[in-house]
C-alpha cells in the first residue's frame, strides 16, 4: 500500500510516496487495486489541516497565557512581585505551588481567612505605595529647589 509522504516540509515535496507493503493492507483489496489520489483536494486538506493545527496550538498557547496571568494575579507573592518587573512563567507556576504547599501546611486556613486575607493585600498595597513615594521622591530630589 502506498501512501503519501507528510513528514516533508516543501510543497513539491508532496508527490512523494512511500511503499509500506502488502502486509499492511487490512482492506482485503491487494497493493495494485489501490488507486493512488494526489488530487489537489489531498493537497488542500493537508493544508487545511496545518492551518487548523496552528490556529489549535495558538488557542492553546492562549488559554495557558490567561490561566498563567490569573495565576500571576491570584497568587499573593507573585501579585507582590509583578511590579518590579516581568515574571517567568517557571516562576509564576514555583510560586503557586509554594502557595499551595503553604495553604496545606496550615490546613486550608490561611488566605482563605477573609481577615487574613485583606491583611495580606493590605501590606502588599502599603509597599507599593512606599515604593511609588519613595521613586517620586527620588525625582523630586534631581529638581532644582525652585521647581517644588
Amino acid at each position: 500500500m502506498k501512501r503519501p509522504c507528510e513528514d516533508t516540509t516543501s510543497d513539491s515535496d508532496m508527490d512523494e510516496t512511500i511503499d509500506v507493503g502488502s502486509e499492511n493492507n487490512y482492506s482485503g483489496q491487494s497493493s495494485s487495486s489501490l488507486i493512488r489520489s494526489n488530487s489537489p483536494t489531498t493537497t488542500s486538506q493537508i493544508m487545511a489541516r496545518k492551518k487548523r493545527r496552528g490556529i489549535i496550538e495558538k488557542r492553546r498557547r492562549d488559554r495557558i497565557n490567561n490561566s498563567l496571568s490569573e495565576l500571576r494575579r491570584l497568587v499573593p507573592t507573585a501579585f507582590e512581585k509583578q511590579g518590579s518587573a516581568k515574571l517567568e512563567k517557571a516562576e509564576i507556576l514555583q510560586m503557586t505551588v509554594d502557595h499551595l504547599k503553604m495553604l496545606q501546611a496550615t490546613g486550608g486556613k490561611g488566605y482563605f481567612d477573609a481577615h487574613a486575607l485583606a491583611m495580606d493585600f493590605m501590606s502588599i498595597g502599603f509597599r507599593e505605595c512606599l515604593t511609588e513615594v519613595a521613586r517620586y521622591l527620588s525625582s523630586v530630589e534631581d529638581l532644582p529647589n525652585g521647581d517644588i
